[in-house]
């Protein structure tokens, strides 16, 4: 990994807390390595590491993700940020600290915004994890490419207003850039956070971490980070699963859908999610978002409205919904298109989802009665 240019890892012990447990209780170390390697993929600087950013192309990548991340979070972040503080759907501290994240890919950046404050985000995808390298093996023009195709990966689905999955298969071919590790790692750091630790896992059939100790890293299994502000008094947890959570994908491996029982309450977030929970065939998950959420903010493509509503929740259009993309004409909700016109809510300050392509964005606030 990122070694011959900064220390050692610090000493540490990571405290293995269970399934239930919302909190890590513990600030443990941040865990030099990984933060050093996270920052450098970033273009951050990082005390110590000075030796592995004077090479001309980590300078210039350094660069474009300074000016591109401040154009990001002028245009998206910031309009985002302010408008969770003024609509305070949270509810203080009185929601829950579980964060469920289906169809996520790596997509911390949106989970970090519309959810802040979150002890544990739980993302799930059908991306591999991936791993790190050591890239003071690796030579120079690889480097290059690599930063190239992380900077791509990390602001190209912005223009679009949603992450691709063909274009993050493809970007997840890469010999080094391999799963979602890399995008995850980048957005923790660029939002502001250290990296604690980084484990990976699978579950077994009751949802129980069965960690990984050797360096076989393969699609079916999951990673743990551990990161935090400085001023947190504990460390957050982001959990990503690399799963198909199909029904037929949950009967050959079931640890995900008991996993996410075992959590509890939660808070629970739909964004480009390929209308995959209106069909039949989503219905374990669909199942569980309803039945563990206490609040759920979504677009049109997480759940038709009608059927939050009849599962107890109280809901409100934000936005505008007057169309779908015509790969997902299909899942077009006339009711919902109804109550938009009947309502006349106003347009968000920001533009996600599918329809940021003409100027759109849909979102639903539901709240259990």
């Amino acid at each position: 990994m990122y070694q011959s240019c900064h220390s050692s890892p610090e000493t540490r012990q990571i405290k293995k807390d269970s399934v239930k447990q919302e909190k890590v209780q513990v600030k443990s170390p941040i865990d030099s390595v990984w933060n050093a390697f996270a920052h450098y993929i970033s273009g951050m600087h990082y005390t110590g590491s000075d030796s592995c950013e004077q090479t001309e192309f980590w300078k210039l990548h350094a660069a474009k993700t300074d000016l591109r991340w401040r154009l990001l979070m002028q245009n998206v972040g910031n309009p985002i940020e302010n408008w969770v503080y003024e609509k305070k759907y949270l509810g203080g501290s009185g929601a829950p600290n579980t964060l469920i994240y289906p169809f996520a890919g790596g997509d911390f950046f949106y989970a970090n915004l519309f959810f802040p404050n979150r002890d544990t985000i739980i993302m799930i995808g059908l991306e591999s994890v991936g791993s790190s390298f050591d890239n003071t093996q690796i030579p120079e023009s690889k480097m290059e490419d690599y930063l190239s195709t992380l900077d791509r990966c990390m602001f190209y689905p912005h223009k679009l207003g949603f992450f691709r999955t063909l274009s993050m298969d493809d970007d997840f071919a890469h010999e080094m850039m391999n799963g979602t590790l890399h995008t995850l790692l980048f957005y923790i750091v660029r939002s502001g956070f250290n990296i604690h630790y980084v484990t990976y896992f699978n579950l077994d059939s009751n949802g129980n971490f069965n960690d990984f100790t050797n360096k076989k890293i393969n699609e079916n299994i999951g990673s743990r980070i551990g990161y935090s502000k400085s001023n947190d008094k504990t460390v957050r947890e982001l959990v990503y699963i690399s799963r198909d959570i199909s029904n037929a994908g949950n009967v050959k491996s079931p640890g995900t859908m008991a996993f996410l029982t075992r959590r509890g309450k939660a808070v629970s977030f739909m964004k480009a999610a390929s209308y995959l929970m209106y069909k039949p065939y989503f219905s374990d998950i669909t199942k569980i978002v309803l039945n563990q959420s206490q609040i759920i903010l979504q677009d049109d493509s997480g759940m038709p409205l009608d059927s939050m509503r009849k599962a107890g929740f109280t809901s409100e259009v934000l936005g505008e919904y007057s169309r779908t993309i015509k790969l997902f004409s299909n899942y077009f909700q006339p009711s919902m298109f109804d109550e938009y016109a009947s309502k006349k809510p106003a347009k968000l300050p920001f533009t996600i989802g599918y329809n940021a392509e003409f100027g759109e964005c849909n979102l639903q606030l539901c709240v259990k009665k």
